[in-house]
């Protein structure tokens, strides 16, 4: 039994990660903003749902005091998007995108890995997994084709966050990395995505499963191959 901390456990990918977890039999502890209105994630009878806003760095220590055991994967998982910011994805081009959105989700989606994560930095076992969920357009390669500053900004600080947190923890033997989940059926992704949230769940918990120090700062896929920066 391994103890698994998500955030953003209660929708999406962290639901189904947390799924996962849980029919493994883990010890699952979840992340979400409004725990009341998780009845889903309720239903998966998670070891605990605690209140964090990720974007607010008091509601990110209340939330890493809660819990007081040794850790073995955090998966960084919450986050946002331009149209739940309230945004037209019209709007959100770098000729557009309002500066203050944009700072904001950076926070939210970007420097919260780095705030969750050292939080809970002396409760990370030693051989303790840390994965950031972040995003294709967050590299240089691919973002360039994508016009949402906001969004594209955000994960691209998280990925800086990702060799920034494996540098530092090394001498921890953690191992921390940063997914592009695919192209996912989620709210964010839409429905015409490739694939559904528990496909890419079950890949990056597989590929988390196998991951070794050697891999520590890496950009990775849902299914374990390196993506470009």
């Amino acid at each position: 039994m391994s103890r698994i901390v998500i955030t953003g456990g209660n929708r999406g990918i962290g639901l189904e990660l947390a799924k996962a977890y849980i029919l493994n039999g883990d010890q699952v502890v979840i992340g979400c903003r409004q725990p009341s209105e998780a009845a889903e994630l309720a239903s998966l009878n998670p070891t605990s749902i605690f209140p964090i806003d990720v974007g607010d760095e008091q509601s990110v220590k209340a939330f890493a005091q809660n819990i007081d055991y040794p850790v073995d994967v955090l998966i960084n998982n919450a986050g946002t998007s331009v149209s739940n910011m309230g945004l037209e994805r019209a709007q959100a081009g770098v000729m557009n995108a309002p500066i203050d959105l944009t700072l904001e989700m950076i926070k939210i989606n970007g420097l919260s890995a780095a705030m969750v994560t050292r939080e809970l930095a002396d409760k990370l076992n030693p051989g303790a997994k840390v994965a950031n969920i972040s995003s294709q357009i967050g590299s240089m390669v691919v973002g360039a084709r994508f016009d949402d500053l906001p969004y594209s900004t955000s994960k691209a600080v998280m990925n800086m966050v990702t060799v920034q947190l494996a540098s530092h923890l090394k001498k921890n033997n953690v191992t921390v990395v940063c997914f592009h989940p695919g192209w996912v059926r989620t709210d964010m992704g839409g429905s015409g995505a490739d694939l559904s949230s528990e496909q890419a769940a079950q890949a990056i918990s597989t590929t988390i499963a196998a991951l070794t120090p050697e891999q520590s700062g890496l950009f990775l896929r849902w299914d374990g191959s390196t993506h470009p920066w």
